[in-house]
């Protein structure tokens, strides 16, 4: 095989300088803008009047014997068990501190504040007193007594004030003409998710 020396290099120069200086017809148009222009005319044809995420999703033939035949007995054996251990030993948690679930959100979050806010005096008092009275319970090393354990914890008494939390700080955010994309990224201790100073506010989607 013949060495590529640069003289070869020399010869490749001038041939592609004598090709850039040669004068292209009037009608002529460059590779990528005629490429581009092809793949615009393809998605114009190919462009779905439904958008996909509205598009009914069919699934394959293995999916399928997968969803009626695998995923059940994976649901009877395995997901179903560990997610009802895991209810189960959440709600004893909050049964052995005499806490409700909604008791454990960040009230560091604003939407969490605002709800705080919100809450009738009589739902304030008993959060704050379910509260100091775990913080106690977990310093003293020891649990509620059984015949007060006899509770769910789980009804979401806080979920109609959130909602509306949210409804609240979406309208004052429509109010400021504030835009999602005009949060600052990463700046300091903040979220990025527009706040100027920690906790001051969030985003209601």
């Amino acid at each position: 095989l013949k060495p590529f020396w640069p003289n070869d290099l020399r010869v490749l120069w001038d041939f592609r300088s004598s090709f850039s200086r040669a004068p292209r017809a009037s009608g002529a148009m460059s590779f990528y803008r005629a490429l581009s222009k092809q793949l615009i005319k393809n998605y114009v044809n190919q462009r779905a009047v439904v958008p996909w995420y509205q598009q009914e999703q069919k699934l394959s033939i293995f999916e399928e014997w997968v969803k009626d035949t695998m995923y059940p007995v994976w649901f009877k054996y395995v997901k179903g068990p560990y997610e009802r251990y895991q209810y189960e030993h959440n709600v004893a948690d909050l049964r052995m501190y005499g806490l409700m679930f909604d008791d454990q959100h960040n009230t560091n979050e604003p939407v969490i504040e605002r709800a705080v806010e919100l809450l009738p005096h009589d739902l304030a008092v008993s959060r704050y007193r379910r509260m100091m009275r775990a913080f106690e319970i977990n310093t003293k090393k020891c649990h509620l007594p059984v015949e007060e354990q006899n509770y769910d914890p789980m009804i979401p008494y806080m979920a109609p004030f959130i909602e509306e939390a949210k409804f609240q700080m979406q309208e004052e955010q429509e109010l400021l003409n504030f835009h999602p994309w005009d949060r600052r990224l990463y700046s300091g201790p903040t979220t990025g998710f527009g706040e100027t100073t920690p906790h001051s506010t969030f985003t209601a989607w």
